[in-house]
């Protein structure tokens, strides 16, 4: 931390303003969560709704990553190193656009409407989205891993961060579908939304420090 305070201020601070954001949405959701504001029909502040103020932060950061990573792309060699890039920019991009239109609860509704069969395959669609996107899942974390691999040292812990709050959400997940229903589950929506949305703001950090160093 202390190499950062010399060296990176602004994005540190950039950094700081987005998880305290992070932090007050978190806060909002637990205290105001049935509170519903401009006649709507649901409540900004409930974290598991489509129209949210989580919902928008984690959209605007995504797009923001998505966007700064598309600048930093560099020299063609290595090839993998270019193409991980590529990969990572389009991959933000793609979850700004499916945190604002829930591409992944679409898709699931959709697998689960082709299973007929009851048994372990329905038994998981069911449980979550999880299952039926595990490949594409598996895929983004190899991504992951492999732009870490090329990126500069002090660029790899904030982006190393980001990945296991990922990893946490997917737990967090299955956790929070096995309690949909229940009192409790207004406290894993707040922990999965809200470790996905630092999670996104480290890699904000990572992908600001890896466009300085790369200025």
């Amino acid at each position: 931390m202390r190499k950062y305070l010399h060296r990176d201020q602004t994005e540190l601070l950039i950094f700081f303003i987005f998880f305290v954001f992070a932090l007050g949405i978190i806060g909002s959701h637990l205290l105001f969560h049935s509170v519903r504001v401009f006649g709507m029909d649901t409540s900004i502040f409930y974290m598991d709704e489509k129209y949210t103020l989580a919902a928008f932060f984690s959209t605007v950061t995504a797009f923001l990553v998505g966007y700064l990573a598309l600048t930093n792309i560099g020299s063609k060699k290595p090839r993998i190193k270019w193409l991980a890039n590529i990969s990572y920019g389009l991959f933000f991009i793609g979850l700004s656009f499916d945190e604002y239109f829930e591409i992944h609860e679409y898709a699931n509704t959709l697998v689960k409407a082709n299973v007929n069969n009851d048994g372990v395959i329905k038994s998981l669609v069911n449980l979550s989205w999880i299952f039926p996107l595990s490949l594409i899942i598996l895929i983004v974390f190899c991504l992951f891993f492999i732009k870490m691999k090329y990126v500069k040292t002090s660029v790899k812990l904030p982006m190393f961060l980001g990945v296991l709050c990922y990893a946490l959400v997917l737990i967090f997940e299955l956790l929070g579908s096995a309690t949909y229903g229940k009192n409790i589950y207004l406290f894993f929506v707040a922990i999965e939304e809200g470790v996905e949305m630092i999670g996104t703001t480290f890699f904000l950090f990572a992908t600001l420090l890896e466009t300085k160093k790369l200025s």
